[in-house]
């Protein structure tokens, strides 16, 4: 059977022949459901299609399967209505047919509610038999985490750096969970076996590993022993956890013994009420000890920060970017609040009549939730004016002036100058959110 997988993404992503291909190559990597999805399709053709490096391929396939997030239905509504496979068994999956499922119905022959990976060998036997379903629901209590990797090598991706998950499922602070896609996705958190991690890391050729669980230290036994385990590879790694890390501070010789490089700071560690905290003197020294914490074991640390709450207008901006400045953070990346719809933030939000219901709005980048206190275009422009100035050439080449101190030369240059130089070109070139 050939299997097409359908990677749609937005116009400022899509690639355009006879052009370079959009935002920096450093943050690219192919989607992750894909590489498994290809390893339960052995003995099957399965073409990958990425629309940030390719144009549609000449393939004939018998079944598309699409990743269908929120922002995107629309496009890959009219994407199916122009007939590029007529007659070809569409699948979606992803974020809208979990949520819509009878919507998404009108739009694809099949949808999956939840993770297609677990029910795949199902799909396949049903597309062979013919007895394709319309609705089918991952009710599974297993998970499936071995990888293809043949489309890491395609061209267009990063050549630095392999991507690994080693648990699945929503670790957000209560707060954000309604935020959060995993926890749209998964009813627990699913983890892979450590040795099994370990003989994973072993096949791996790339010495730079971004793991990209929600949460890699929620289970700090549990991390500490894949990072023990994968000593030997000498590999080094990216990875993203809350700010409870820092209650455990005697954890951090042990994360830069075993090649640990960059940590990226949930929402959580900065939280949702910056407008009343970021004037606390007692608020900034707290942050600013836990930066230098990190700093101090030779390891580049990056925050993620929602926006987009009540009360926050250019003042708040401009004393949110000096306030990240001075704390020295290596990266940031902004999002905008983007509650899931039927969750409990989304219907405080609709009853209020506060919520834009726009699905193509909703890519993280965009405001979705309406202020009292400023519009959508001012949220929008502030929120550039931030990324744009703290990725400045100015404010870049001020932080390596510090970072060199501290990193040395070559970690500095690749864990420091070209990922910032990288969101640089990013937020240049408004690729959007995640980078």
């Amino acid at each position: 059977m050939k299997i097409l997988f359908y990677f749609p993404v937005s116009a400022t992503r899509r690639f355009e022949p006879l052009t370079a291909i959009k935002g920096s190559a450093f943050f690219r990597r192919p989607n992750y459901d894909a590489m498994r999805l290809s390893y339960l399709s052995r003995g099957n053709e399965f073409y990958y299609f990425d629309e940030r490096i390719e144009s549609w391929p000449e393939f004939s396939p018998d079944v598309v399967v699409i990743n269908t997030p929120l922002n995107l239905v629309y496009y890959v509504e009219s994407t199916i209505k122009k007939g590029y496979y007529k007659g070809v068994k569409t699948i979606g999956y992803g974020i809208y047919p979990t949520l819509f499922p009878n919507d998404a119905k009108k739009i694809f022959d099949s949808v999956v509610k939840g993770d297609i990976v677990p029910i795949w060998q199902k799909i396949l036997e049903d597309l062979k038999s013919g007895r394709l379903e319309p609705i089918y629901e991952n009710n599974e209590d297993k998970q499936f985490f071995k990888v293809e990797r043949n489309a890491e090598l395609k061209y267009g991706f990063t050549p630095l750096i392999s991507q690994l998950r080693t648990q699945f499922g929503c670790q957000c602070a209560m707060e954000f969970k309604d935020y959060c896609y995993e926890s749209i996705y998964y009813r627990k958190v699913f983890r892979w076996k450590p040795e099994e991690v370990a003989r994973e890391v072993n096949s791996l050729t790339r010495k730079v590993i971004y793991i990209m669980d929600d949460d890699f230290l929620d289970d700090i036994d549990y991390a500490l022993e894949i990072l023990d385990r994968c000593w030997i590879y000498k590999k080094m790694w990216i990875f993203q956890t809350k700010g409870k890390i820092f209650k455990y501070v005697e954890l951090f010789p042990k994360l830069r013994e075993n090649g640990v490089r960059i940590i990226y700071l949930k929402e959580d560690w900065l939280g949702n009420n910056l407008r009343e905290k970021i004037d606390e003197n007692q608020f900034f020294k707290e942050k600013e000890y836990e930066v230098n914490l990190v700093h101090g074991h030779r390891i580049a640390v990056g925050a993620k920060i929602i926006l987009g709450f009540e009360g926050e207008d250019y003042h708040f901006y401009r004393k949110l970017l000096k306030f990240l400045i001075k704390l020295k953070l290596d990266f940031i990346e902004i999002s905008a609040q983007t509650p899931m719809p039927f969750t409990n933030a989304y219907k405080k939000y609709e009853k209020n009549r506060q919520i834009i219901k726009d699905l193509s709005l909703y890519d993280r980048w965009m405001p979705v939730v309406k202020l009292g206190t400023a519009n959508q275009n001012d949220l929008y422009s502030w929120m550039e004016w931030l990324r744009d100035g703290f990725y400045s050439w100015d404010s870049i080449i001020r932080r390596m002036m510090f970072a060199g101190q501290k990193f040395g030369i070559y970690n500095t240059l690749f864990f420091y100058l070209i990922p910032n130089l990288s969101y640089r070109e990013n937020f240049l070139e408004k690729v959007g959110y995640p980078p």
